[in-house]
């Protein structure tokens, strides 16, 4: 409700100039008084709002809600605690992870490493077994048939000089004009190891054929390792019985010949029996020799020459 004024009257009275003389401290002063009333029922309204004390519930409410303020920042802070040190830890777990995932991964990798140089160990370890092997079971080999020295150290190759491979055979085919009897054929390859050459598949007779060429008479051919024994038995220098025979005519029987492998257009006809004691030219054959890979040089595939 607003408030009610309060009016008065206020009288003025004339300016008198005979009286202005008069000492202004002997003048009276008139003052004018407002009074301003304040509504009643407000007034009571107030004075009744401040005298109303406040409930004891609502009191209990608000201290619970200050209190579960409290616990709910209490808490927040302890999640965010446990949060930090949780994910701080989870960091460092990774971290160590990723670092020993790391080393596991190199390791693996010198492992592989290791492996193959194990593997090249073992594989050179055999070779130089097949090696010493080879040499102490062959009593005239000489090294320098087989290895040369050069500006990059020692180099070996799988056949002796002037010698051609064939699958896991070296053979030498003498082409000089020094010619001689099986039996003295058979002692000069056994100079190099070796012995005269023993055929036993079509493929070795054709390269056999292929690397024979015609000389002096139609008569003269190439001494192999094949001789009659008693009873028409034809047997290998190897102790070995002929399985298959290449002959261009059916030997004869009981004379103790020896074999020539004549140059032939056809190849798996080329065997002719003759007498041992006949000088011929002759082929040799010994098998491939593995050295090491360290000595190991390029393979000699040069023709044979005296």
């Amino acid at each position: 409700m607003e408030d009610e004024l309060c009016y008065s009257s206020v009288t003025f009275k004339p300016f008198d100039k005979e009286k202005s003389k008069v000492r202004q401290s002997e003048e009276p002063v008139l003052y004018a008084e407002v009074k301003r009333k304040q509504s009643t029922s407000h007034i009571e309204t107030t004075e009744k709002g401040a005298s109303t004390p406040i409930s004891p519930v609502y009191r209990g409410v608000s201290v619970f809600l200050g209190l579960f303020c409290f616990l709910l920042l209490a808490a927040l802070t302890a999640v965010s605690v446990f949060y930090y040190i949780h994910v701080s830890k989870h960091n460092n777990i990774l971290a160590q992870y990723t670092k020993e995932r790391a080393a596991n991964l190199q390791l693996l990798a010198d492992k592989e490493v290791l492996e193959q140089e194990r593997a090249r160990l073992v594989t050179q370890g055999q070779q130089m077994n097949n090696t010493l092997d080879f040499i102490i079971h062959k009593s005239s080999f000489t090294g320098d048939k087989y290895c040369q020295f050069t500006g990059n150290g020692v180099r070996c190759t799988s056949c002796p000089q002037n010698w051609i491979q064939n699958g896991s055979s070296c053979y030498y085919f003498h082409k000089g004009n020094l010619w001689d009897t099986w039996a003295e054929s058979q002692k000069n390859c056994e100079k190099y190891g070796a012995q005269l050459a023993i055929i036993d598949s079509v493929g070795e007779q054709e390269f056999i054929n292929q690397h024979t060429e015609s000389y002096y008479d139609k008569y003269h051919g190439y001494w192999i390792g094949l001789s009659e024994k008693m009873g028409n038995i034809w047997v290998w220098t190897n102790g070995a019985r002929l399985e298959r025979g290449f002959w261009i005519n059916k030997p004869y029987e009981g004379y103790k010949y020896c074999v020539l492998s004549m140059p032939s257009e056809n190849p798996l006809k080329s065997w002719k029996d003759e007498s041992c004691y006949m000088i011929s030219r002759w082929i040799c054959e010994v098998e491939v020799l593995t050295w090491p890979s360290f000595l190991q040089a390029q393979r000699n595939h040069s023709d044979p020459s005296t």
